[in-house]
């Protein structure tokens, strides 16, 4: 049988789908290469950027361990200064003193230096000190620079690490010293830190950070950073820098990961995938091009000879289908078909295509009809098998005629695999244009090729306005070329550049962008597209200032802070003298608002304090600044109306404006004053810390002077607070010292003449001064908050000895006297339980003794802790009665047990002809007292006659003189006629 020539269309065909065979072929494998490597940088990517976030993490911690240790230890030097100030003569002895004390509280400090006029004059400790005494700075020119930068500066300068004449290295930290009382220079202090004690503690508390770290310094900007703690290696990996915040000089940390940075690492799951998807994507297209050239080859010859039709038609191993073009009914199935669908052929030709599609029957008709009127069709249908399998397959369809018989040629191609490849590559196109995050593309020569939906939501530019342009038409003008060279040489080197940057948008708009650039490399290396992407973080700046704003003003009244108060300070005290002449602050503390907070709430004392303010700002003149310190403290500072007359006025104006009455919400009125303490510069002080120090010790002064009025600062006021100072550290160590005794003074029945309880007394056995009563001390004290630790002493050594008394028989109580500031304290309930408890004292004899004035003061925290101390079973007792806001009212709301009469009201009894008032004011006490059910006792009795008016009273109990002054725990014993040695 002769073979068949081929027609010249058949050649053109199948020369056609060949070439487009090869071309599909060529550019899905390119398409492959590009997804999969930009996927593995991606991945690459990401876990760099995490490796710099945890390796940064790291270094915020370290950094803030670092300056917290390094700031402690300048706090402790700057306490030497401050004493060396005010001491300017001190003897060698007493500077170990107070050094040894500092550097007790500290591991880090190796030494201290005092240099006076450039000549080391006293040192601890002292075995240095024949290395180094007497040692003129001009003779150490390593160290002469330092020196010199502290003489010439008002800051703490730090150098290192430094050779030390002892040996060893070491940082050195170094601050000036100004005579206080002539204000010229002294010298200079040096602190000498122990390098690595201080480094490897800031490095090993805590938790332990997986990175490698290294410190490095320089004293100007011209210098090389020097290596000063750590691996200096790591300086050549790529580091993590994070400057520091330290004095003096630059520093900075530098981190990498602990097993170092991670290189591009390969995915072969990535790889694997997208040879898959490829492997499925090329046999889609060859069983295309098969299908497409067997279909061209079929048709051509069913035209001319439907016998070779139905044998190539049988055989081919596409799928094909002869369906009935009316009904839809299965006339013919070839073998492919058969074995594609897993139905026999005698079973698919007795079904209709609807059995096999999953499309509606309305549908289907439609289709039908579509492919019955065109020559060429082409439908996408999803097919169910014989096993229930759905297919996704692509049909071409043709109408064509048989034996004048109207049938649909049908070739069936499965594409479920391509299709989905298709849905995936949707999808990331879909995350491109949908992302919120702005992305542009540019080519090697940096022109642009592609941007998303972002892009112009940020920017405003549309596509069309950007696609061959370069990037630079973002350009806002706020950078200059070194930055861009910069950033492109980074690029460069790295591959990669993220930071901030300010870009302009279409409409003119400057807005800062946080952008990461990524550079993509075809197989040779060379560079194929720049990709950036970025967001607007504007919102976020936003954010960042108004955190700035909060660290620097005051959120209820809208004032200066104290941080911007001490900028403003520090600013003006630089300025030339010609500029201003002097200086003034003034410390201002607003009397009884403390009543009015604790009277009427928070909200109320929030209102007045943004009145208040309102009022004073209302008083300021040009160049003043008000700031608000806290709670109910403010500050004026003055620059240009600033000597004594004018302080003087306009302290009279605001004492004039507070005294006026304030008006709040719900009709509640306001009475206040005002203290104002006043300190000058340069008459009183020489740096921002003394200014307010001075001002705030006149505040005080002019508080002790009766309140609602002011007072400057003066040199007594120097040594009270030097003074006080000195007891403050005495005070702090008196405990511990057990330098502490309790006296007890006894009560008395003044019927039975029966001892029926004792005040304890606190005394101080002080070392040099020696016995002092707490009117010596107790006001430091308070200040310095030593007074918990001193009443829990008082507390618990009180308890213990009741104790004893009661375990000897003796049934008495016990009063103790409480401060102002154990009320306020939410913990101090809890101290007297743990006192009873540890030592096992009945709480019933227990009596604690409180002023009016602590009541008033404290209100709110004094009935809540009252109360609990009630339930406890401990009485309360009101000392000094009458001396303070004596009410019926505040007698009933707290849980009050007993009265004590102040001593004035007694004194006045004890004549023959007493005073007939003081006599009636008594009684109307101890009436009052009967009337609520509490006990009384009038304190400083001294005569028989001042006990027998008072018996004649009414009044129950007595103290004072006529029975025994305050004694000791063993005369005291003797009085109730106990062994106390049992």
């Amino acid at each position: 049988m002769q073979q068949a020539v081929p027609s010249a269309l058949d050649s053109v065909a199948r020369r056609s789908a060949r070439v487009g065979f090869i071309y599909n072929i060529l550019i899905s494998i390119m398409v492959f290469v590009l997804v999969v490597a930009s996927v593995e940088f991606w991945l690459y990517q990401q876990e760099h950027d995490k490796q710099i976030d945890k390796v940064r993490a790291a270094l915020l911690a370290y950094r803030s361990r670092i300056e917290l240790n390094v700031t402690q230890n300048m706090d402790l030097s700057y306490g030497l200064a401050t004493y060396i100030s005010l001491n300017p003569e001190l003897t060698q002895e007493a500077f170990a003193e107070f050094a040894a004390q500092l550097m007790s509280q500290s591991t880090h400090i190796l030494n201290f230096g005092a240099a006076r006029n450039w000549v080391i004059s006293h040192v601890y400790p002292e075995s240095v000190g024949e290395t180094l005494l007497g040692t003129d700075y001009h003779d150490i020119p390593a160290q002469l620079e330092s020196v010199r930068n502290a003489h010439a500066s008002d800051k703490p300068v730090i150098s290192g690490p430094v050779e030390l004449l002892q040996g060893g290295t070491a940082l050195i930290a170094r601050q000036s010293i100004t005579n206080a009382r002539k204000n010229l220079p002294w010298g200079v202090l040096s602190t000498v830190l122990d390098i690595e004690a201080l480094f490897t503690d800031s490095f090993t508390q805590g938790e332990r950070l997986p990175v490698q770290v290294a410190l490095e310094g320089r004293r100007r900007l011209t210098e090389p950073f020097k290596p000063i703690y750590g691996t200096p290696q790591i300086h050549t990996q790529d580091p993590v820098i994070l400057t520091m915040s330290l004095p003096s000089g630059q520093w900075r940390l530098l981190g990498i990961p602990e097993d170092g940075w991670h290189g591009v690492r390969w995915h072969p799951k990535v790889w694997l995938m997208g040879v898959i998807v490829l492997g499925f994507w090329l046999g889609g297209l060859y069983g295309r091009y098969n299908a497409g050239r067997s279909f061209a080859q079929s048709i051509g010859r069913v035209v001319d000879d439907s016998h070779r039709f139905r044998s190539i038609f049988k055989r081919h191993d596409a799928v094909m289908l002869l369906l009935d073009a009316k009904s839809g009914d299965i006339v013919d199935a070839n073998d492919s078909a058969q074995q594609f669908y897993g139905y026999d052929h005698a079973t698919l030709t007795s079904m209709r295509i609807s059995d096999i599609n999953t499309h509606t029957e309305t549908a289907l008709r439609q289709s039908l009809s579509q492919a019955r009127q065109r020559d060429k069709n082409y439908f996408i249908f999803s097919h169910r098998l014989k096993s229930g399998e759905v297919r996704q397959v692509e049909v071409h369809s043709s109408p064509i005629t048989i034996g004048h018989v109207k049938l649909l040629f049908s070739v069936i191609h499965d594409v479920s695999e391509r299709l989905e490849v298709e849905r995936k590559l949707m999808l990331n196109a879909k995350i491109f244009e949908q992302s919120s995050e702005g992305v542009l593309v540019t080519d090697a020569d940096a022109k642009i090729v592609a941007v998303n939906g972002g892009f112009s939501a940020i920017t405003g530019y549309q596509e069309e306005d950007v696609l061959g342009n370069d990037p630079s038409i973002l350009n806002s003008g706020r950078h200059d070329k070194a930055f861009f060279r910069a950033m492109w040489e980074e690029v460069a080197q790295q591959g990669r550049w993220k930071g901030e940057i300010w870009n302009r948008r279409k409409d003119g708009v400057v807005y800062p962008q946080l952008l990461s650039i990524s550079v993509v490399k075809n197989d040779a290396g060379e560079v194929v597209n720049y990709v950036g992407v970025f967001s607007d973080i504007s919102k976020l700046k936003d954010s960042e200032k108004k955190l700035i704003d909060l660290a620097h003003y005051d959120a209820l009244t809208g004032l200066p802070n104290r941080l911007l108060l001490a900028s403003r300070t520090r600013q003006a005290l630089k300025m030339p003298m010609g500029a201003h002449g002097k200086l003034a602050l003034m410390f201002l503390d607003l009397d009884q608002f403390k009543f009015v907070n604790d009277s009427h709430g928070h909200a109320v004392g929030d209102e007045l304090l943004k009145l208040v303010s309102q009022r004073l700002y209302g008083l300021l003149r040009e160049g003043d600044t008000l700031a608000r310190l806290g709670g109910d403290e403010f500050v004026v500072l003055r620059l240009i109306h600033s000597d004594k007359a004018a302080c003087v006025s306009l302290s009279e104006d605001i004492i004039q404006a507070m005294n006026r009455l304030f008006v709040l919400s719900g009709g509640i009125d306001a009475q206040i004053g005002v203290s104002i303490g006043i300190a000058q510069y340069p008459d009183n002080a020489a740096n921002t810390e003394e200014l307010l120090t001075f001002a705030d010790s006149a505040m005080y002064f002019a508080k002790k002077s009766g309140r609602n009025t002011y007072a400057f600062y003066n040199d007594a006021l120097t040594v009270e607070a030097n003074n006080k100072l000195r007891l403050a550290v005495e005070l702090r160590q008196c405990v511990q010292n057990e330098e502490l005794e309790l006296f007890y003074q006894p009560q008395v029945d003044l019927v039975t003449g029966n001892i029926i309880g004792v005040e304890a007394l606190l005394r101080w056995h002080h070392p040099e001064r020696g016995v002092l009563s707490p009117f010596h001390f107790i006001d430091v004290a308070e200040e310095r908050s030593i007074i918990h630790d001193i009443t829990q002493w008082v507390v618990e050594t009180g308890c213990r000895q009741l104790k004893q008394w009661q375990d000897a028989g003796l049934m008495v109580s016990l009063a103790v006297n409480i401060s102002p500031r154990n009320l306020a304290d939410i913990t101090f309930t809890q101290v007297v339980a743990e006192a009873l408890e540890k030592t096992g004292a009945d709480p019933r004899f227990l009596e604690l003794e409180i002023t009016e004035n602590t009541l008033i003061e404290n209100q709110a925290s004094a009935l809540k802790v009252l109360e609990q101390l009630r339930e406890k079973g401990v009485g309360i007792a009101i000392d000094d009665f009458g001396t303070g806001y004596s009410s019926m009212a505040y007698l009933k709301r707290y849980p009050i047990s007993k009265l004590k009469i102040d001593r004035h009201f007694i004194k006045d009894i004890q004549s023959e002809a007493p005073d007939e008032e003081e006599v009636a004011i008594v009684s109307a006490m101890i009436a009052m007292a009967d009337s609520l059910g509490m006990g009384v006792v009038a304190e400083g009795i001294e005569t028989t006659h001042q006990q027998a008016i008072l018996r004649e009273l009414g009044c129950t109990f007595g103290q004072g003189f006529l029975y025994s002054r305050p004694v000791p725990a063993d005369e005291i014993a003797e009085l109730f006629g106990i062994d106390e040695s049992l």
